[in-house]
């Protein structure tokens, strides 16, 4: 069985990377799982093999996105919170203060989630 379709004109390769990709892994899938593969890649454009390198090194790059991220969040909410603080010794409506605050923790919430995924 061919893993990838000859009648696809439109498969390209990734682009070129800094340095020689020579390393390989040998990845299994059930009928479906190739059959959503490979309708990716040609949506994509990209050769099946060339689809999953890219889908590969975006999951890589999002993982150190998120983690790099994550003080940046941590500080934004300790300024937040001392806002909400001075906000409320002064006696000014701290409602929307505190819906930032409410949507602040719930962005905190999502990374540290996809933090200790992709640490798993």
């Amino acid at each position: 069985m061919s893993l990838e379709p000859s009648d696809d004109p439109v498969r390209r390769r990734r682009v070129r990377s800094a340095s020689p990709r020579t390393r390989q892994v040998v990845v299994r899938f059930s009928t479906e799982e190739l059959d959503a593969v490979r309708s990716r890649a040609r949506l994509a454009g990209l050769a099946v093999g060339a689809w999953i390198g890219q889908a590969a090194t975006n999951a890589l790059e999002a993982q150190r996105n998120a983690a790099t991220g994550l003080p940046d969040l941590l500080r934004l909410h300790s300024d937040v919170v001392r806002t909400q603080q001075m906000a409320l010794a002064s006696s000014v409506d701290v409602a929307r203060v505190e819906e930032l605050l409410l949507r602040l923790d719930a962005v905190i919430d999502a990374v540290t989630a996809e933090v200790e995924r992709a640490r798993r």
